[in-house]
C-alpha cells in the first residue's frame, strides 16, 4: 500500500511540474506572438507567427479561369496555391526550405498526382511533412493548402 502511495505522490508531483513549466512556455509563447495579415470579417488570419514559428492558414487557388478548365484544373490551382505562398512568405523573409509540415486537402484524392506533380516543383531539395486528405473545400475549390514554417 505503502509504495502505491509513494509512486502516486511521484507521478502527482511529476505532473504538477510539468504543468507549470507548460504554463511558463504557453505564457512565453502568447508574449511572442504576431497575427499577419487579419482581414475585418473574416475569422481567421494569413498567419500566427510564434517564436520562430509561422502558422500559415489554408490558401485556395480557384479563379474564374480554373472553374472554366475541363483538364489540368487541380494542377493550375495548385500552382495558383503554391504562387500565392511563395509572396506570402517574400513578405515574412522566408522561403520554401523554411516549410516543415504541409497540409493538403484534396476535393477528389483521386487529383493525388497532379497535385504531388506541381507541389513536389516546390521541393527540389527536400520536402517538409506532409498530409494529403480529401474533404469538401469551399467555393468550388480543387485543393487547399496549409504550412507551418521555422525562421
Amino acid at each position: 500500500m505503502r509504495s502505491r502511495i509513494a509512486v502516486t505522490v511521484v507521478i502527482t508531483a511529476t505532473i504538477l511540474a510539468a504543468g507549470g513549466a507548460l504554463t511558463e512556455l504557453s505564457a512565453q509563447g502568447q508574449a511572442d506572438r504576431e497575427v499577419i495579415g487579419g482581414r475585418p470579417g473574416r475569422p481567421f488570419s494569413e498567419a500566427v507567427r510564434v517564436g520562430d514559428t509561422y502558422y500559415f492558414s489554408g490558401k485556395i487557388g480557384v479563379s474564374a479561369e480554373t472553374r472554366a478548365m475541363t483538364e489540368g484544373r487541380t494542377g493550375a490551382e495548385t500552382s495558383n496555391v503554391m504562387e500565392a505562398f511563395k509572396e506570402a512568405f517574400e513578405r515574412q523573409g522566408l522561403t520554401f526550405d523554411k516549410i516543415v509540415r504541409a497540409t493538403v486537402y484534396l476535393a477528389d484524392i483521386a487529383d493525388y498526382g497532379e497535385m504531388n506533380e506541381v507541389y513536389g516543383s516546390y521541393f527540389p531539395e527536400v520536402a517538409p511533412a506532409r498530409v494529403t486528405l480529401a474533404a469538401t473545400l469551399v467555393a468550388g475549390a480543387r485543393v487547399e493548402i496549409s504550412f507551418i514554417a521555422v525562421r
